[in-house]
């Protein structure tokens, strides 16, 4: 019997020798890493280097004939001017808003700025697939509420308004890129110290000079920065120009992409797929580029030092009261598309809203909704997704965080450059990668290769949220443990991410956030056993079953309010308690 317990003994401690050697884990991340990134990226190339109607690896042949027609074709050049105008006119819109109102919150004494940055914060957990869907319901020249009511107030006989026009297109999508600008920049004015602002009014200079000479030029990089990121989002953005510019015949990068691997009607063609894909990759790499070279030269531009400060806040004086109507003015017309979805989510059809219409309305959809197996599957696929996508990526994240901060070797690095790849890769772009990736596998088609591209698609902001809070933890407190006998990896369990649980716990809400209501990977990778809510609510709105769609889209809505306001309250009372 004694014979036999020893004998069995080296198999459970060899189980838990990997775990004990850093060394080992660091090879299985760089597999499992290299794997989930650059597996999709050879994969991409070898397919725009294929034949037409062949999946990459079934043919031996190489061509350029996809790289051919897409820059002899007449419609290339239309399309990347009109990605650039759509990308810049937005990103124009939404960000200089978004300084306005940054610069009123954190440097003026306008009332309400707590609320705002509660209200913009938790504007980001809207998904731009219902925005889009309730500016369509607002604005469309039939029978868009704005226009019924325009023609019944004003007595015209055409639209006041269209949701079909480029510049339609880009307001809606300024709107989106407005929160996340202003999270990005509230920053950026509240921690700018005024000392050279009032060096300035102690020489005589007017506000509007000061603001002129010394406050705009110490902000324009911060600002160029901010802005430059927002036109690489827009750029590999898919949701809102597929939803309202297809609608308008207004074709962008992404959404030509996406229709070449699936079209409507007819078969995908994934090599001029994958050839559009390569050429977005590399816009995207030339804009990260020009990214990083102005966060760079912001080093002369640094106001901030140890020098203790309190930003000075500007009357606005008899301003105060029209700017704050302006400002709320502003959320308002951000609001209206979602609550012409809330309006429609009560409706037996799709209605104006009118008084008549009240006695009508009932929760119908909800029990319909809720009732239906097919929108009951959706759901626990969408929980399945969320929870398994943000812990999975989370603790990967943690991982890879801990050997770039740690470890400063050379594997260390290439895990680091690996894990940050995905940033530069448009969603769109290495979504299909992973469709061609895994179209022959058992995982094509179930709830786990949404899982695999999710983890995949938020591995660059899981490693780099980690990575930023493991900077500030000596490695002292580790290596006290290995003193004590503890192993690796009962030092990274039991001390490393117990002291890391607010950030781990804030990267995993945002990750769960954003999977809940990404569009683009359950669109690409649909099948009729992986549905999840916002494929669901887009197939319905298809259909078209309108309210059907509008309940869906409030219920999810909801549940991803329920994750981020608490969060955002919470975190806006520990601001104003510091």
């Amino acid at each position: 019997m004694m014979a036999d317990v020893s004998a069995e003994q080296p198999s459970g401690t060899a189980r838990w020798t990997f775990l004990a050697s850093p060394s080992l884990i660091k090879i299985a991340l760089l597999v499992v890493v290299a794997i989930l990134v650059l597996g999709p990226v050879i994969v991409l190339l070898r397919a725009s280097l294929a034949p037409q109607d062949v999946l990459p690896f079934e043919t031996s042949a190489f061509t350029f004939a996809n790289f051919r027609q897409i820059f002899a074709g007449n419609d290339t050049f239309t399309l990347l001017t009109t990605t650039i105008a759509y990308a810049g006119g937005s990103v124009l819109l939404g960000v200089g808003a978004a300084a306005l109102v940054a610069w009123l919150t954190e440097r003026t004494d306008m009332p309400g700025a707590t609320v705002i940055r509660v209200f913009l914060f938790s504007w980001m957990a809207v998904p731009p697939l219902v925005i889009g869907f309730g500016w369509v319901l607002l604005i469309n020249p039939g029978n868009g509420a704005l226009n019924v009511l325009a023609r019944a107030a004003l007595g015209l006989t055409s639209p006041l308004f269209t949701i079909y026009s480029f510049w339609s297109l880009i307001i809606i999508t300024a709107f989106s890129v407005f929160p996340t600008a202003y999270v990005m920049l509230g920053g950026l004015f509240s921690n700018m110290d005024p000392q050279l602002e009032s060096a300035g009014h102690v020489h005589g200079s007017r506000s509007f000079t000061v603001m002129r000479r010394i406050t705009l030029p110490l902000l324009i990089p911060g600002i160029l920065s901010v802005g430059i990121f927002m036109v690489m989002i827009v750029v590999q953005a898919f949701e809102i120009p597929f939803i309202v510019g297809l609608s308008a015949q207004i074709r962008v990068l992404s959404t030509r992409v996406y229709l070449l691997a699936s079209p409507t009607t007819g078969i995908p063609n994934y090599g001029l797929s994958s050839a559009f894909g390569v050429c977005l990759l590399g816009l995207a790499c030339l804009l990260m580029w020009v990214y990083f070279r102005c966060v760079g030269t912001g080093e002369k531009y640094r106001v901030v030092t140890g020098k203790a400060f309190r930003p000075r806040r500007q009357k606005l004086g008899v301003w105060r009261l029209p700017v704050t109507c302006i400002v709320f003015a502003l959320f308002g017309v951000m609001i209206l598309p979602l609550l012409m979805i809330f309006w429609t989510s009560f409706t037996a059809s799709y209605q104006v809203p009118s008084l008549a219409a009240l006695g009508s309305l009932s929760f119908d959809n909800y029990s319909r909704a809720l009732a239906s197996p097919f929108a009951q599957q959706a759901i626990i696929n969408t929980l399945v997704l969320v929870f398994a996508s943000a812990t999975l990526v989370m603790f990967l994240g943690s991982l890879i965080a801990w050997f770039s901060v740690r470890d400063r070797g050379l594997a260390a690095r290439i895990l680091d450059v690996l894990a940050f790849a995905p940033t530069a890769i448009p969603p769109v772009v290495m979504v299909i990668a992973i469709l061609l990736v895994y179209i022959r596998t058992p995982v094509y088609g179930t709830i786990w290769i949404l899982v695999l591209s999710s983890v995949t698609v938020q591995l660059a902001f899981a490693t780099r949220t980690m990575t930023s809070a493991l900077t500030q933890l000596h490695k002292e407190l580790g290596d006290a443990a290995t003193v004590c006998g503890a192993s690796w990896w009962t030092s990274f369990r039991c001390i490393t991410l117990p002291l890391l649980r607010v950030q781990f716990l804030s990267g995993w809400l945002f990750v769960a956030a954003h999977t809940s209501r990404d569009l683009t990977i359950p669109l690409v990778l649909m099948t009729s056993s992986n549905v999840v809510l916002a494929s669901a609510i887009w197939m319905m709105w298809d259909f078209p079953d309108l309210p059907g769609a509008a309940a869906m889209a409030v219920l999810l809505v909801l549940g991803l309010l329920v994750i981020v306001l608490p969060v955002q309250i919470l975190a806006t009372r520990g601001r104003s308690g510091a």
